[in-house]
This record gives C-alpha cells, sequence and structure tokens, in this order.
C-alpha cells in the first residue's frame, strides 16, 4: 500500500526545501561542510569498498551499473559536484566514471519513460506522474521541460551535463566517460579489474516510435545544450585516440 499523499517524502521536501528529491536539498547546502562529510560517509560507503566511484546519469544505463557494483539499492542520483563536496580527497585520488548517452536517444528514452509512467522495476514518482498526466505528444513534454527549472524536473528529463560536469567550467568532473552502446566493450574492459564480467539490462522502458520535427530537434539541442557539448568532446577523444594508435 502505497503512503497516503501527504506523507509522501517528495511533497515534504518540496514544502520545507523548494525541491522534491533529497539529492537537490543536499545540492542547496553543498558550502556546509560538515554535513556533506557526514553525508558522504553514507552515500560513498559502497564506493570506497570498490575503490570507484560511479555517477549514475539516469537513461544511460546506469542503473544495470549501479545495481552490478553497489547493490540494489544504490541508486541515487548525486551530481559530480556534490559527491565531491562530500569527500573531496577520496574524490581526487579515486577512479571515477560516468556513461552518457547520445542526446537525442536519451531524450526519445526519457519521453518513453515518462509517458509510461515509468517501467516494469522503476516507476515514476507520484508527484510526476500527476504534473505529467496532460502531456499528450513530444510538444507537450518540451514545453514542460522549458516551463521548469531544472530543480523541479524529474531526474530522466535533466541535462547530462547538469550530474557530471562542473557547473562554472562546464567540464566534465569524472575521470572517464563512456558513450552508452558505442563504449559497452571498453567499459566492460575498464570494470573488468573491479571484478566485473558482464553488465545485465535493467530498467527497460517500452519505446515510443519517436521521429522529431525540424522545430522540435532545435528545441531537444537548445534545452540539452551542454550534453551535444560532451558528445563533440567524446568525438574529438577518440579521434586523437585514433590518431595516436595511427602513429
Amino acid at each position: 500500500m502505497s503512503s497516503p499523499r501527504f506523507l509522501d517524502p517528495k511533497r515534504i521536501h518540496r514544502l520545507i526545501f523548494d525541491v522534491y528529491y533529497q539529492e537537490d536539498i543536499f545540492e542547496r547546502f553543498h558550502h556546509v561542510a560538515p554535513l556533506m562529510r557526514g553525508l558522504g560517509a553514507r552515500v560513498l560507503a559502497p564506493a570506497r569498498q570498490r575503490n570507484l566511484i560511479f555517477l549514475h546519469v539516469p537513461r544511460a544505463g546506469g542503473m544495470s551499473i549501479s545495481h552490478t557494483l553497489y547493490g540494489k539499492h544504490c541508486i541515487e542520483h548525486y551530481s559530480a559536484r556534490c559527491l565531491k563536496e562530500m569527500a573531496p580527497e577520496f574524490w581526487n585520488t579515486t577512479q571515477s566514471f560516468a556513461v552518457v548517452r547520445d542526446p537525442f536517444d536519451r531524450f526519445a528514452s526519457a519521453y518513453a519513460f515518462v509517458r509510461g509512467g515509468g517501467t516494469q522495476i522503476r516507476n515514476l514518482s507520484d508527484v510526476f506522474r500527476e504534473q505529467t498526466a496532460a502531456i499528450r505528444n513530444v510538444d507537450d513534454y518540451l514545453d514542460f521541460i522549458e516551463e521548469r527549472r531544472v530543480q523541479d524536473l524529474d531526474f530522466v528529463m535533466r541535462p547530462q551535463a547538469w550530474f557530471v560536469c562542473d557547473p562554472d567550467s562546464g567540464e566534465p568532473m569524472v575521470r572517464r566517460l563512456f558513450l552508452y552502446g558505442r563504449d559497452h566493450a571498453a567499459l566492460l574492459a575498464y570494470l573488468k579489474p573491479f571484478g566485473v564480467d558482464s553488465l545485465p539490462w535493467l530498467n527497460r522502458s517500452v519505446r515510443i516510435p519517436l521521429t522529431l520535427s525540424p522545430r522540435q530537434k532545435l528545441r531537444v539541442e537548445k534545452i540539452y545544450a551542454g550534453d551535444f557539448a560532451l558528445m563533440d568532446l567524446l568525438s574529438t577523444r577518440v579521434a586523437a585516440a585514433i590518431g595516436i594508435a595511427a602513429e
């Protein structure tokens, strides 16, 4: 049985802190060092056991990796800047990585997730299920995103850059970035020294056939400009690696 409406933690968070998710509460208090250090002892405990920090970007295969590395309860979506504030020394001396996804592909996946109310193993929260109930098409979904600040969006709607990049410089804060799909073999090779030989495929959404108009593509590109910049960075790194190998 679900909790009564007035006991929904997200509604309580909203009432007290003006945000829905607990991760966003700590984003707001990232400058309070004692609080962040105490939180880091809990949040980063599984990462310390693995000696590996995985930053989970939603709708980029992250649940499969998180479950494999840390167990089924480690699916929180803290940003890189927040994790660094929790444990600066650990962050600076430990391997960290994230998987990002082509922004158009991720947009389609997130749209399907929202329209379907989640997946078989991960529901869209009641708050956002209610807020998005009137969305009937891509333009409605784009309107919803454009009209809200990032903290008023479910994690699946937020830019990937919001999770992995420094908010001032726009540069990735994790040490390694992998592109969903393209870099699967490289990701498995990276994880092998940490005892991971394969990854399950969890949290699949039922895809909705999606063809974006030129105008809709422009809107997606504007909303997720930082994500397209990440794609350019990854392409540049691949090109550089090919050049080094050719030499």
